[in-house]
């Protein structure tokens, strides 16, 4: 049997579906609201990038400027310079010093490609070319040039010749002569590539392209322009020219490439849908785990209904069995003892045999009904002051004829000093009985002892927690401990324990022997009487477990068993006067 308890775990359970459905609910909300979390994390990772791409295009885009600013101007100063020597008379009518000290200022800027004059007619006053070679000018350029008419202040301009090459040009008046005339005109053209050198001096690591860029103009290009979409510019930076013009620069930076903007989000999407599948299929797997949770305890409940039916209905047949019982016992006493006249030498064998077997089904129905009690929760304790050896001599005498029908040796170890117990004495008279009727049972020959013997007891009581003759193992300290070491417990214990010297029990049986209805070397089927029911150990433990202490069992095949019955000791229970004689001599039987 089974010990359950409790009805109409109907309810309970749909409640507890519903909980855990809830439950599941909960947890798709919150696994929900990870994913979103994931999502808004790529998001804000990815517009970091973009943010940190604009900002470092933006500080390119200035530095740039700044670059082409400062080159402008030095080329500015040195265009006035050149102004201030052909505006002088003595120099300016002067071709060949002219040209010398141009040429001088051209050695010392390399930008410088071409410089020109002309007089206040237009006409080519003095053309000069940087020493060194390098990029020059087409024939059709310079005439073009040559022909300009210059304003009073600075003109920047961008040519391309037919090879890509990329010119500026500056030109200016040179202002008036000492003697009133006009002056004509002033002009120099440089070579974009020197721009481009410049800037390519800071060159960062994440730049894609950067363009200077004067209205459609390409002034300087760094980078392929075909890579301006792959990355990120900001609004173009704009540069102040000395004669109050614009340029704009254009950068392109790109911290993190496309590709691996892309595989980033691919690989958060495919992390986000792999996480949502696993849900869904976690949340399907948990449903199916709960609808078969559902069903089990709706077969438990089933189960545990009709067991404690079968409980009531064992206690209540038990029951019903006892007085017939009873009446049959009673009467065959009355046989035996003659009320109803003298029974004839063929008589009393049936009639003993009868009491036997009525006797026998009692007992079989009283184990019945208690092992049910117990199942149901019926079995009440009442605890009681006892003191241990008259206690046990008690039950001892009872038992004392079963024992000499076998002619086994019974001997009674309780040392008078042992202190009192609070327990249930029918109990445990019943789980003595059992224990007692077990060992002769199965004890062909030999001897039977039943000791006691406290336990955990604190060094400062005055209570002997040893026999004065300690006639069984474990009677040292280190036999002591390994014994305390199978309490169910810590505490104060009295272990009270039944040792015989019969046919032992394999080490693999011997939790088996406390299951209901088990048997290890069990007689015959036919015989009854001597075979048991199996149910015996089963009320012993049990019922030690109610009086709050346990069972236990060490045997051996062919050497007997010892079972210790633990039994707790209240501490006030331990401080009390020692008896003045010495401990009490063993009984034999």
């Amino acid at each position: 049997m089974t010990d359950v308890s409790g009805a109409g775990d109907g309810g309970q359970s749909i409640g507890r579906e519903t909980s855990e459905r809830a439950g599941l609910g909960l947890l798709a909300r919150f696994l929900g609201a990870v994913f979103l979390v994931l999502l808004g994390g790529l998001l804000v990772l990815d517009r970091a990038l973009l943010r940190a791409n604009r900002n470092q295009a933006k500080l390119d885009a200035t530095s740039a400027a700044l670059l082409t600013e400062a080159f402008i101007a030095a080329q500015n100063d040195l265009l006035d310079r050149v102004a201030d020597i052909a505006g002088h008379r003595s120099m300016g009518n002067d071709s060949a010093a002219f040209s010398a000290a141009v040429r001088h200022m051209m050695a010392r800027d390399g930008a410088v490609r071409h410089i020109w004059t002309t007089d206040s007619s237009g006409a080519l006053a003095a053309d000069v070319d940087a020493p060194g070679g390098g990029a020059a000018l087409s024939p059709a350029v310079r005439a073009s040039l040559h022909s300009t008419r210059a304003s009073e202040h600075t003109m920047i301009a961008v040519l391309h010749a037919p090879d890509a090459h990329r010119w500026i040009w500056l030109t200016r008046r040179t202002g008036t002569l000492p003697d009133g005339m006009p002056a004509g005109t002033v002009g120099m053209v440089l070579d974009g590539a020197a721009l481009t050198s410049n800037l390519t001096r800071m060159q960062p690591d994440t730049r894609l392209t950067l363009a200077v860029l004067a209205g459609a103009d390409t002034v300087a290009l760094l980078g392929d322009p075909r890579r301006v979409d792959a990355g990120t510019s900001e609004e173009p930076t704009t540069i102040r020219l000395p004669n109050g013009g614009t340029w704009r620069v254009v950068a392109t930076h790109a911290l993190t490439s496309r590709t691996l903007r892309w595989g980033l989000w691919g690989f958060g999407v495919f992390g986000v849908l792999f996480l949502a599948f696993g849900l869904i299929k976690e949340q399907q797997r948990a449903l199916h785990v709960a609808d078969r949770s559902l069903e089990l305890e709706r077969l438990y409940s089933d189960v545990k209904r009709a067991n404690q039916a079968k409980s009531e209905f064992l206690a209540n047949v038990s029951h019903e069995l006892r007085t017939p019982l009873n009446a049959i016992v009673g009467f065959v006493e009355l046989l035996r003892d003659g009320f109803y006249g003298d029974l004839s030498p063929r008589q009393v064998p049936p009639v003993d045999r009868i009491a036997a077997s009525a006797t026998h089904l009692r007992h079989l129905v009283d184990q019945v009904l208690d092992i049910a009690k117990i199942a149901a929760g019926r079995l009440e304790v009442h605890s009681e002051t006892i003191v241990l050896r008259p206690f046990v001599l008690n039950v001892a005498s009872e038992l004392e004829s079963l024992v000499s029908e076998k002619g086994l040796a019974f001997s009674i170890t309780v040392g008078a000093s042992l202190p009192r117990v609070r327990t249930d004495p029918t109990h445990l008279r019943q789980i003595l009985i059992n224990l007692i009727g077990n060992a002769v049972k199965y004890t062909p020959a030999g001897t039977i002892s039943v000791r006691a013997r406290l336990l955990g007891a604190p060094p400062s009581t005055n209570v002997r927690t040893t026999p004065t003759r300690p006639s069984f193992a474990g009677g040292d300290d280190a036999g002591s401990s390994a014994l305390l070491s199978r309490a169910p417990r810590s505490g104060t214990w009295v272990a009270l324990q039944v040792v015989d010297t019969g046919v032992g029990i394999a080490a693999a049986d011997l939790e088996r022997i406390f299951d209901e209805f088990e048997q290890v070397n069990a007689g015959p089927r036919g015989d009854s009487m001597q075979r048991g029911t199996g149910l015996g150990l089963a009320i012993s433990r049990r019922l030690a477990r109610l009086l709050g202490g346990g069972i236990s069992v060490e045997s051996e095949v062919g050497r007997g068993s010892t079972f210790t019955v633990w039994l707790p000791v209240n501490p006030t229970d331990l401080v009390r006067e020692r008896p003045a004689t010495g401990s009490m001599p063993a009984v034999e039987a």
